[in-house]
Order: structure tokens, then C-alpha cells, then sequence
């Protein structure tokens, strides 16, 4: 019993300095809650609506920072009439990426310039009051591949947070329509 109460005191003192180093890196980490603007670019596109987004991220260095982002745009609905059908497309983009984020020292008010690939889904969904059928090349429902853009416009000053300016760019490459989405972003975002 003696022997065994030891090993589990060895094995607690032996894991202390680990966990202390563990708290460390954890108060390494940062990250970020987004919420404002995103607009569509594609052939008849919405006039866009909100966007949300939050991500972590982790120093690789003095100046470089590795992270994951999530975020959710609902991009608007459109109305189409075919005859005398009518139907209406509600666009909307789910995205993950996995980002570096650069903090240049001399770029004036861009305190982080940030890009990395993308996933991201892609959807227009189909509503309508009969003729689904001739309408069904309007629906969108894809997973597909493609990167992140983005510039924070923020103080440098290290506080535990920052209010910034997110100004961003996504583009995912949809294979079954052959066609690109492109998306402009502003937010208001909370650094910390």
C-alpha cells in the first residue's frame, strides 16, 4: 500500500512541472468574436447580410500566429420568375480554415494580415409555390475547397482586448456548378 501511495506522489511530482508548463502555453492563446457584413459575387447575387465568425489562435513566433476559424454567413435571398412561376434562392456560406496570421510592425492601423486554405459550404436553398422542377438549377449544396484573405485593423498596444476592424475575402471553388464564390467581408471583432 506504502509502495503504491509513493509511486502515485513520484508520478503527481513528476507531472507538475509539465502542467505548469500546460498553463503556459494555454495563456499563449488567443482569439477572436466577429459579427458584421458579407456580400456575395457571383452572377445575379443577393445584397448580402451577416456574417459571424470566431477563431483561436496560437504564436508560432514574435510575429507569426497559427489558427482555426469558424464562421457563418447568411448571404441573402433572391426571387426568380420563370413564366409565371416565381421561386426564391436563400444563399448561405459555412466556413473552417486553418489561417496564419502575420502582425507586420509597419503597415500603419493593419495590425494583422492573415490567409490560409478554406472549407467551405456552399448553399442556396430552393423555395417555391410549384415548378420545383424548373427551378432546380438554382439550388446550391456543395462542400467545396478554397482559401481565406484577410486584414485586422486594430491597435498594437497589448491589452487584454482589442476591438478591430476585420476586412476579408473568401473564394471557394464549387466542382459540380463550375462556377466560383467569391466573398467580401467587414466586421467589428473583439480580440483577446
Amino acid at each position: 500500500m506504502r509502495l503504491g501511495s509513493g509511486a502515485v506522489v513520484a508520478a503527481l511530482l513528476a507531472l507538475a512541472p509539465a502542467a505548469a508548463g500546460a498553463a503556459g502555453r494555454l495563456e499563449s492563446v488567443g482569439g477572436h468574436l466577429a459579427v458584421g457584413y458579407a456580400k456575395l459575387f457571383t452572377a445575379e447575387a443577393p445584397g448580402g447580410s451577416l456574417s459571424l465568425a470566431g477563431g483561436l489562435d496560437y504564436p508560432l513566433s514574435a510575429t507569426l500566429r497559427a489558427g482555426v476559424d469558424i464562421g457563418y454567413h447568411l448571404l441573402g435571398s433572391r426571387i426568380v420568375e420563370r413564366g409565371s412561376l416565381f421561386a426564391s434562392v436563400d444563399y448561405s456560406l459555412f466556413e473552417t480554415e486553418a489561417l496564419v496570421h502575420w502582425q507586420p510592425r509597419s503597415l500603419g492601423p493593419v495590425a494583422r494580415l492573415s490567409a490560409g486554405p478554406a472549407l467551405l459550404a456552399a448553399n442556396g436553398t430552393l423555395s417555391t409555390a410549384g415548378g420545383g422542377a424548373g427551378f432546380s438549377d438554382l439550388a446550391v449544396d456543395e462542400l467545396a475547397g478554397g482559401f481565406a484573405l484577410g486584414a485586422t485593423l486594430m491597435s498594437r498596444r497589448p491589452t487584454p482586448v482589442r476591438l478591430g476592424l476585420d476586412l476579408g475575402a473568401r473564394v471557394a471553388f464549387l466542382s459540380r456548378r463550375h462556377e466560383t464564390w467569391t466573398l467580401a467581408i467587414a466586421r467589428v471583432a473583439v480580440h483577446y
